[in-house]
């Protein structure tokens, strides 16, 4: 199911001929409000968390950071108001796995977008995490809640921040890895040297 939903959804965004697009990275499924809601319990186990308190964890996590991402869609569109914007968080597709909405990111990002937002508190989710370095593999401009630039040196830097934040705040720090993926990168390419 979740390849029929992908290949569906990507003929949607090629049929309407979605080219240059920006791409607001935010927090979903996970962020500061997920790792708030474990505090709070004490598990740090994503997928028990989910499956055994569904229902907390949809109107504490999902809900609200869907109305968040929206806020966030709404501001880029106004910074950027030739470019169509994609907001990630509108996505509500059938039998599609988070696998699934991974992958289907992605494909979305390599195929129809030109630029990524950061949203506030993207440092604290798992995918706008990977975007981010998807975006800097794929060379594209990335930006902040507010439309500053943001480099690989920033964007490692709040990444770090976040994980220190979260371990001061009393998430174990072996749970940490497995809960937010390390921004792997490596260091910026230095500019290419002038020909001649």
């Amino acid at each position: 199911m979740s390849g029929t939903a992908i290949v569906a959804a990507m003929q949607a965004y090629s049929s309407i001929g979605l080219r240059e697009a920006v791409y607001v990275a935010c927090p979903i499924s996970s962020g500061r409000r997920e790792f708030d809601l474990m505090l709070s319990l004490g598990r740090f186990d994503r997928a028990a968390l989910r499956a055994e308190l569904p229902v907390r964890w949809r109107g504490e996590v999902l809900e609200p950071n869907r109305a968040d991402a929206g806020g966030a869609a709404a501001r880029a569109r106004a910074r950027h108001p030739r470019s169509a914007v994609v907001n990630p968080a509108a996505f509500d597709i059938a039998g599609l796995d988070q696998p699934g909405y991974d992958v289907l990111c992605e494909r979305i990002i390599r195929d129809h977008v030109t630029r990524i937002v950061l949203a506030d508190g993207w440092q604290y989710s798992r995918g706008a995490r990977v975007e981010a370095v998807l975006a800097f593999g794929l060379g594209l401009p990335v930006e902040d809640a507010v439309g500053r630039p943001m480099d690989h040196d920033r964007v490692a830097s709040a990444c770090a921040e976040a994980e220190t934040a979260l371990l001061g705040s009393g998430v174990p720090g072996h749970a940490v890895p497995g809960l937010l993926p390390a921004f792997a990168l490596a260091a910026a390419p230095a500019p290419a040297a002038p020909v001649g």
